[in-house]
């Protein structure tokens, strides 16, 4: 008869799941953040903007100014966090959960955590810039 220790189970379990711990630690998620300033003054409106200014029309919003101030393309793995640069200070956004296709990506400030799927796209208010304000456009 044949004992076997505890510590063998956990030693035999710890070696079975590292490709599985390697393989969630390689996935990265590639987050694209637009910094947009937004004012009802003017019509212009930045390419990259576009479904940005449709998505404010359709809803009420009556701002006619889009226009890019900046874009960051952040690779991020699980609880990393990549900054992005605004007039006034950094914006944060950290991947805290990956399940299959789904992330939850949290955007500081406001601190507010999106589920997003590839495709997906968000708009975050992130303050006042002079007369104007600011929007984050989060796409994934």
């Amino acid at each position: 008869m044949s004992l076997v220790r505890p510590t063998t189970l956990l030693a035999v379990a710890t070696v079975l799941a590292l490709p599985v711990l390697a393989q969630a630690q390689d996935n990265k998620v590639d987050v694209q953040v637009l910094v947009a300033q937004v004012s009802t003054k003017g019509t212009e409106v930045a390419p990259e903007l576009k479904a940005m200014a449709a998505d404010f029309k359709r809803n009420g919003l009556a701002f006619t100014s889009f226009k890019l101030v900046s874009k960051e393309a952040l690779k991020l793995k699980l609880n990393e966090t990549g900054t992005v640069k605004l007039p006034k200070g950094l914006a944060k956004v950290t991947l805290q959960k990956l399940a299959g296709a789904k992330a939850s990506v949290k955007v500081e400030p406001p601190g507010i955590v999106l589920e997003m799927t590839p495709g997906g796209e968000a708009y975050i208010g992130a303050g006042a810039n002079g007369p104007d304000q600011l929007y984050l456009a989060v796409k994934r």
